[in-house]
């Protein structure tokens, strides 16, 4: 932290809802180390949910609670109500989930009374390979932010120190998952950012100083974000995907297939890059075994494009979500291969954006 203000980094994030976290250590650490960060003038962004209620061991998150921990802004994710920010926002610096948001949910706000001066964007980050966003689809999110009079942020992921639970980074976009953070600074600007935060808890010092540099030297030079059209709606539109069930696939496999056939899915509302992730897999399929699996690569060893997967239970937290392929990609023994969706159906994988609906029936 100290390294960090001296520097001039301004802001320090947190997350009080982050499912590893053993609740003690974190009521002993929250005190100490917010009361120091504080200190030190750091902006102390927490992100929140529900579950940080329980971690706490407090009955329910509130902006006085918030202020006597030293948080200066608070973020909130997904299941909060437009008049409950509206409130945070007219005593605290309030974050939105800038990889989600609609002008709807903006509209909703406006509504409620929320203190607009007070908000901000901040997407998220993706711990799971693969899963992070696509730089346009980060530029557009944060041309909604601006339209709005909103400012917009995003994760670097740092290459020293990385986090768990899987140590492969924190981006907010996947293309940079493994650049240097001063290499993905200027990109990330381009993007309309108006801040970055280095989502490593240990990042080295030479990070630190070479990511200030090149913020330093963006800013020198003048530049402006690249212009972008509009940020995609959900899609309302149906569509129907056809799977060959793969003979590797075993029982389990047959057993997540039957869960999936025929049922109405969606993909997630902030869309992976490389991938459509269905929304409702990880709650669909808990407690149902995934022990690994053979995984049988394409013929140039990459699971092609059109595959359907399942992570398995030694991905941990995030056992139990299936996936379709939609950028070739390196076979991983924490996934099974469950089928294949058949060549005619992969340019309508195009036309599945954020929330856009969908059924998979087996192939006749």
């Amino acid at each position: 932290l100290h390294e960090a203000a001296a520097l001039g980094f301004r802001r320090v994030f947190t997350s009080l809802q982050i499912p590893e976290t053993r609740a003690g250590d974190l009521r002993r650490e929250v005190g100490r180390l917010f009361g120091e960060a504080a200190e030190l003038g750091f902006d102390i962004i927490a992100d929140v949910s529900p579950a940080a209620c329980g971690l706490l061991g407090i009955a329910e998150v509130t902006p006085d609670w918030l202020q006597k921990a030293h948080l200066s802004t608070v973020r909130f994710d997904f299941g909060s109500e437009a008049d409950r920010i509206a409130a945070f926002s007219r005593v605290l610096s309030v974050q939105l989930n800038a990889s989600t948001l609609r002008q709807a949910r903006l509209d909703a706000l406006r509504r409620a009374g929320a203190a607009l001066s007070h908000l901000e964007g901040l997407h998220n980050f993706y711990p799971h390979p693969h899963t992070g966003l696509a730089a346009a689809y980060v530029a557009r999110q944060n041309a909604l932010l601006h339209r709005n009079g909103l400012r917009a942020g995003l994760f670097l992921s740092g290459r020293q120190g990385r986090r768990a639970p899987l140590h492969e980074g924190l981006p907010t976009v996947e293309a940079w998952r493994d650049l240097a953070p001063a290499r993905a600074a200027a990109p990330a600007l381009a993007t309309g950012c108006d801040f970055l935060i280095l989502s490593e808890s240990r990042p080295s010092r030479k990070e630190m100083e070479d990511l200030v540099a090149a913020v330093q030297a963006w800013e020198a030079e003048g530049h402006a974000a690249t212009p972008t059209g509009p940020s995609p709606e959900p899609a309302a539109a149906s569509l129907l995907f056809h799977v060959k069930p793969a003979a590797a696939a075993g029982a389990s496999g047959r057993a997540v297939l039957e869960m999936l056939w025929n049922r109405p899915l969606s993909n997630r509302p902030d869309p992976a890059a490389e991938c459509i992730r269905i929304a409702e897999s990880r709650s669909l399929l808990q407690g149902l075994p995934i022990p690994a699996a053979p995984v049988p690569p394409g013929p140039d060893g990459l699971l092609p494009a059109g595959t359907l997967c399942v992570d398995n239970e030694l991905y941990g937290r995030y056992q139990g979500e299936v996936e379709i392929v939609t950028v070739p990609r390196p076979a991983d023994r924490r996934t099974n291969v469950l089928g294949h969706l058949g060549p005619e159906a992969l340019p309508s994988l195009q036309a599945v954006g954020p929330g856009t609906s969908f059924r998979l029936l087996p192939e006749a």
